[in-house]
């Protein structure tokens, strides 16, 4: 005798797709995993096991969900007589192939996302992606487009005639007795709310689950980007008052050297600084230079053997050289508001640039009173709204741009970094009032175009694949991009050598934000499985004439920027913000580095020394320079001594961070004097 689940046509049919959309996404996970593999991840069979099996859990609830609304329809007893199969074949084949396409595009996109940022698919693509002319023409010119797409169209046509068969299957079922069918379907649809939940727990799967897999590419080669978009757009909308900032103020006014607030003080973080006595008596130029994707793992004067950088390393070594210096966030835009404003940008979607109610913000730029200030880019600062920060809020800056410079566009990042350094030298060497003058690189970007003009006169090694994937490169191309902003670097500082103004003149080159990866034996293995490389890159300061040579090895922020270089010009400033003097030795005792979602989504955390605390619940701690970096600390009780300290006065400080630097958006206007 046959036996047979009775279950109807239409939840049948649902759970075909529903399998037939886990498979996929299993097989494209695997695919993913051995394409992008590094050559030292380490994994292993329990490795490769444990990230299929933990994608699998999510690719089953986003499958199960994906069928879930047209199940529905199809259940209500006075519809769904009117759409269960064999009825209205071509709405199922609709939604049938909408969900394929879905899926599919979100696989493509996932895997361009990895191999741009090496992160996988998250509502951060929607803010990359809203400056859609330089988005749409940096994929062109770097992903096989076109193949892409013959690709996607031979899976929809597979698509189709899985459907056929789906379809002809699901219409054989025959109508059982009434109240079988109804227990037997109410027992299935049971197990899929079970395995949507996840796991057998109060509390469904989270992408948070993904850190009991000890592999950091095991963690997330394990995400569903899907649903890690999703996850990521619940966290965008955020907003912080006064009553909400008080608690926390206190702690971050000790931070920034203020005393406590007083009974219904009103929330200020402001500083006076008077100039210095000894300023010099010509008042100094400022050339600062933001380096598009400078990693700091990959610069020779930070300890990296590939020899990509011997420009800033010669001029590392007559500069004060800062080696820990962090952003708080791997984007550009971030790296741009936070150095001018003095303000890490936290904002869970978007970015704070695009934010119109963070566009008023007090900078201490603006307190280089008689100077003539200059925004230098080889693109457009329309992208992320950067012109609205710099216009909005730096009296007379004048923006230099791609349609603004005599140079040929190269690619979607428009003139070529050396040409923008070459346009700028040529600008700075006629003024004759002095100057503070930004110039932002872009050529370290995929498609990491070298211009023909510079064919020959740039000149690099050709390291083996082997060492590139040992050192965190993941091409030639990358490689070579790499080494030609070093060169331009190079090119721009021959130049500016030769000019009246350089005796007179603050160079200072930092990051905008490192590139995770791999790091080589130079850094401990923390920097890449706890993400450090995100944030971490160099900060130069070039005055042969004004400051002798030293390094510094204490943690940095791209917030400390302005005001170091305001205090060694010697200026008076105002500093409303969490920016503090990196060479002012009052602060030496707390140097630390904040970092926003390098660990987690929503998570902020702080380095301290050795260690990262994170502010997740409960708190984090991990000591980076250990083998197991990935091990919390505080699930080995008990501490010792030290170490209970050491969480006891810092285990809060990222909330309290965090929550400055959110108020602040909304709570730093500028000066108008």
């Amino acid at each position: 005798m046959k036996m047979s689940i009775p279950i109807r046509s239409h939840l049948r049919l649902a759970l075909g797709m529903a399998l037939v959309l886990l498979l996929a996404g299993t097989l494209s996970r695997l695919v993913f995993m051995l394409w992008f593999l590094p050559a030292d991840s380490g994994m292993t069979g329990a490795d490769w096991l444990g990230s299929l099996w933990m994608g699998a859990r999510f690719d089953l609830r986003v499958s199960l969900i994906t069928v879930a609304f047209i199940w529905l329809v199809a259940s209500l007893p006075w519809l769904g007589k009117f759409v269960r199969p064999p009825m209205l074949r071509k709405v199922w084949w609709a939604y049938w192939m909408l969900a394929c396409f879905v899926m599919a595009f979100g696989i493509i996109i996932d895997a361009g996302y990895y191999s741009y940022l090496a992160k996988r698919l998250s509502s951060t693509m929607f803010s990359l992606a809203r400056d859609t002319g330089e988005a749409t023409s940096m994929v062109w010119q770097s992903y096989p487009v076109v193949w892409i797409a013959l690709g996607l169209l031979l899976w929809l046509i597979l698509c189709h005639r899985i459907f056929s068969g789906l379809w002809a299957w699901a219409s054989r079922a025959k109508a059982g007795r009434k109240w079988p069918t109804l227990g037997a379907e109410t027992l299935v649809v049971f197990c899929c709310l079970l395995l949507v939940h996840g796991k057998i727990s109060q509390y469904p799967l989270r992408w948070s689950d993904t850190v009991v897999l000890p592999n950091a590419f095991a963690q997330q080669s394990s995400l569903n980007p899907l649903h890690n978009t999703f996850d990521t757009w619940t966290f965008r909308e955020q907003a912080l008052d006064d009553a909400q900032m008080r608690p926390d103020a206190d702690e971050i006014r000790a931070f920034v050297g203020l005393p406590p607030l007083k009974p219904n003080e009103p929330i200020s973080f402001l500083r006076s600084v008077p100039p210095k006595p000894d300023a010099a008596a010509k008042p100094l130029n400022v050339v600062f230079v933001l380096l598009e994707s400078f990693a700091g793992h990959k610069v020779g004067a930070l300890g990296s053997p590939m020899g990509a950088t011997p420009s800033f390393d010669k001029l590392a070594k007559d500069g004060v050289l800062f080696t820990k210096m962090m952003s708080a966030h791997a984007h550009t835009a971030r790296g741009v508001y936070a150095t001018v404003t003095g303000i890490p940008d936290v904002s869970l979607y978007s970015t704070a640039s695009r934010n119109p109610a963070a566009a008023n913000q007090h900078s201490i730029v603006n307190e280089y009173k008689q100077y003539k200030k200059y925004y230098f880019i080889g693109g457009s600062t329309s992208w992320a709204n950067v012109r609205g920060v710099l216009t909005a809020n730096i009296d007379g800056i004048d923006i230099y741009e791609q349609d603004r410079l005599k140079s040929p566009v190269e690619d979607v990042w428009g003139v070529s970094d050396k040409n923008l350094f070459l346009e700028a030298n040529a600008m700075l060497r006629e003024q004759k009032q002095p100057f503070f003058a930004f110039i932002q690189t872009g050529s370290n970007h995929r498609p990491y175009t070298i211009p023909e003009e510079d064919q020959k006169a740039f000149v690099t090694r050709t390291p083996s694949d082997q060492e590139m994937k040992e050192q965190g490169f993941i091409s030639i191309e990358e490689y070579r991009g790499f080494a030609y902003l070093d060169w331009c670097v190079g090119q721009f500082m021959e130049q500016a050598k030769r000019e009246k103004y350089f005796d007179n003149t603050v160079f200072a080159f930092v990051g905008d934000h490192g590139i995770i990866g791999h790091t080589g034996a130079h850094w401990p293995k923390s920097w890449e499985t706890l993400a450090i490389t995100q944030g971490h890159t160099p900060f130069l300061i070039y005055a042969p004439k004004h400051i002798a040579p030293r390094r510094v090895e204490s943690w940095a922020q791209q917030v400390d920027v302005m005001p170091t270089i305001a205090s060694l010009v010697g200026i008076g400033y105002r500093n409303t913000t969490l920016g503090r003097d990196l060479l002012d030795p009052q602060f030496d005792h707390s140097r630390v580095a904040y970092e926003f979602q390098f660990t987690g989504i929503n998570e902020g955390g702080v380095l301290v020394g050795n260690h990262l605390l994170v502010n997740r619940k409960p708190p984090a701690l991990f000591d980076i320079l250990s083998d197991n970096p990935n091990k919390n600390l505080n699930e080995q009780l008990p501490l010792s001594a030290e170490l209970q300290q050491l969480s006891q006065q810092w285990s809060h400080f990222p909330t309290a961070y965090g929550n400055a630097a959110l108020y602040l958006q909304t709570h730093n206007p500028r000066f108008h004097d």
